[in-house]
């Protein structure tokens, strides 16, 4: 069912506190290819764990297959603290991302972990924008902490998204430092809109996993509290804290 551990104001809002010029140059050198992006540096959590089937099915089009059973569907949990990002060659700075969504079966057969994405936040307005023009409805959001008070044996991670449209959320908890061999992982992430399907495919040539006991709150009445079906949610299958170097994103947009 899931594999070794993992894990509209658009456009305005988009290019928010980023350069107007830089994200037009940016849109136009990506034209109609795919989008290539390299994080460097990198720290994140990912928690896998249950949610009602019931109400993650609305959320996932049908042609997806869900992983999990008649009664539980799988979420996965993913924030990322990165030293550096370039963006179709274009350097940004050190930044943070979230990405939360549905584990799948498939369809990415060559990949480790595949999930359809419902929500995508991150502080660098030039990866929000350059993944808008990939058909990714990634939000820019520079409320997004990512926060590790450390200790002899690793810290307490502290984890605050409060975006514009997204749904608000938490995360804390004990995690341990990362000690342990690299390993290759890949993951792909989908998402389908008007104009087709877009597919984030990571290859982390070198990840190290390690453990973490986070516990993730939010508004009970909020999208994601009622996709949980209530204010708070654990990561039974995967609670993992980890490292990595350097990982190779690439975005591609297919017609529908």
């Amino acid at each position: 069912m899931v594999k070794r551990g993992f894990f509209a104001a658009v456009l305005v809002v988009g290019c928010a506190g980023a350069d107007p010029e830089a994200v037009g140059e940016q849109q136009n050198a990506l034209g109609g290819s795919d989008l290539a992006v390299d994080f460097s540096g990198c720290t994140e959590f990912a928690g896998i764990g249950f949610v009602p089937a019931a109400n993650a099915r609305p959320l996932v089009p049908a042609r997806y297959t869900l992983a999990g059973d008649a009664s539980n569907a799988v979420i996965v949990v993913r924030t990322a603290q990165c030293d550096q990002t370039r963006i179709a060659g274009r350097r940004s700075p050190r930044g943070t991302l979230s990405q939360i969504g549905i584990n799948l079966v498939g369809p990415d057969s060559t990949a480790d972990i595949n999930n359809y994405t419902l929500w995508y936040t991150t502080t660098d307005p030039l990866l929000a924008a350059a993944l808008l023009s990939k058909g990714v409805r990634a939000e820019p959001d520079p409320s997004l902490r990512f926060v590790l008070r450390p200790s002899s044996t690793g810290g307490t991670l502290s984890v605050k998204d409060d975006p514009l449209r997204a749904p608000a959320y938490q995360l804390l908890g004990p995690v341990v430092t990362p000690t342990a061999a690299p390993v290759a992982f890949t993951a792909s992430w989908w998402q389908d809109g008007l104009a087709g399907s877009s597919q984030m495919r990571t290859v982390l040539p070198a990840i190290r996993f390690s453990s973490g006991t986070m516990t993730l709150t939010t508004d009970p009445r909020s999208a994601f509290g009622r996709l949980i079906g209530g204010a708070s949610l654990t990561f039974p299958l995967l609670d993992s804290y980890n490292s990595f170097d350097s990982a190779h994103l690439v975005v591609h947009q297919s017609a529908p």
